[in-house]
């Protein structure tokens, strides 16, 4: 089977290149995904030894476009509206310009192409694109770009757990259950670390999760979302024009979880090869 450790949110902030890096060189960072709106994501596009894909936002921050170009995803201050809820209000509602959403992703994407990366795959903030109707604009874009792999954010869980992991999980699989796989793009079979975040992004649960799930195939992809951190005196704050964020509070637990030494092992049992998009070919 193949595995892709992906970070989110490289871009964002100094202390997730870091971890990136530092990860990547223990063998436990396959890939990342890069805000193309991000204060750091210039120094990220230079990063080596990991696949680089883009970390589509449509949540956080400073449009690429003019403000004036992407009216229906944007407040009275310009910028994204920094709610989940907001967004999906208009979503659901037919306020969001579909035509404005496809010019806003694609602009983030030449962005990134611009800086010299060469991109290996679609993710996206809070998984936004998973959005059944905004899954087919990635799909066109995907195509645009020549990107084979976008991410499905589709995860097993328990019908009874109902915390707030669970019940993200129960959204986002409802979202794939409408989705219609983009022409000429594959995705992974699953995705890991939606449910299980911070202090519980442990090799145990993730062997669990796999065995008790049948994702053992020889042909399974599967990726492990997670979200480390390596913060440093003087690096500063968070952006704050990207709003309120959780993640920086799981930068260290998650660090910590993936520097676990018993990673290796249960790999070795589920004879699991680390990879990163670019190494995979898209299954017809």
């Amino acid at each position: 089977m193949k595995v892709v450790i992906n970070v989110d949110d490289s871009g964002l902030h100094p202390a997730v290149r870091r971890a990136v890096l530092d990860l990547s060189g223990r063998g436990m960072v396959s890939s990342t995904t890069v805000l193309a709106n991000g204060p750091d994501v210039q120094e990220a596009a230079r990063m080596a030894g990991v696949g680089l894909g883009a970390h589509l936002n449509l949540l956080r921050g400073k449009p690429v476009l003019p403000a004036d170009r992407v009216t229906t995803l944007v407040g009275r201050n310009g910028f994204f509206l920094g709610d989940y809820k907001a967004l999906f209000g208009r979503y659901v509602t037919g306020r969001l310009d579909h035509s404005q959403v496809e010019a806003e992703l694609d602009a983030q994407i030449g962005r990134l192409r611009d800086l010299g990366i060469n991109l290996t795959h679609f993710d996206s903030e809070k998984h936004i694109h998973a959005w059944p109707t905004i899954m087919r604009v990635v799909g066109r874009l995907a195509a645009r770009h020549s990107v084979k792999w976008v991410r499905r954010p589709r995860e097993c869980s328990e019908f009874s757990r109902l915390d707030k992991g669970g019940v993200r999980v129960k959204f986002l699989n409802l979202c794939s259950l409408l989705q219609k796989k983009p022409q000429n793009v594959d995705w992974p079979d699953s995705l890991w670390g939606i449910a299980d975040q911070g202090s519980d992004l442990l090799p145990q649960s993730f062997l669990e999760y796999m065995t008790r799930h049948g994702l053992t195939g020889k042909n399974t992809v599967v990726e492990i979302c997670c979200h480390p951190g390596l913060p440093e005196p003087g690096d500063g704050p968070l952006p704050v024009e990207f709003g309120p964020m959780r993640v920086e509070a799981q930068w260290r637990d998650e660090y910590d979880a993936l520097c676990r030494t018993d990673w290796a092992d249960v790999f070795r049992e589920l004879g699991a090869e680390i990879v990163s998009y670019g190494d995979i070919k898209p299954r017809a």
